[in-house]
């Protein structure tokens, strides 16, 4: 399970990244979001069932408040609020206070 979080969470990173690269380039960012949105939706919810038996570590919880923050920055600067994602923040606030 940690080898997956693992790979998951450089997934979301280098999405991440890219998406904030991106911004003066609205359908190469479009596509990536709708890439880690994809991802998201397929991977996160087993992570999130496994939390119970497989709680995170420090170094996972501070990667998910990484994520936390990069995703309210790229919401500021695309001018809107990405209401999925919004959902997936407040799922890794709840997923590191388990």
């Amino acid at each position: 399970m940690f080898e997956e979080r693992n790979s998951f969470f450089d997934a979301i990173e280098s999405k991440l990244s890219s998406a904030d690269v991106l911004l003066s380039e609205p359908e190469k960012l479009k596509k990536t979001l709708n890439d880690l949105e994809s991802l998201l939706n397929e991977r996160w919810p087993v992570i999130f069932s496994s939390l119970n038996d497989y709680p995170l570590s420090e170094k996972e919880k501070n990667i998910l408040l990484n994520f936390i923050k990069k995703i309210a920055n790229l919401n500021k600067k695309v001018g809107y609020k990405l209401s999925f994602f919004n959902d997936f923040q407040k799922y890794m606030k709840e997923s590191i206070e388990k």
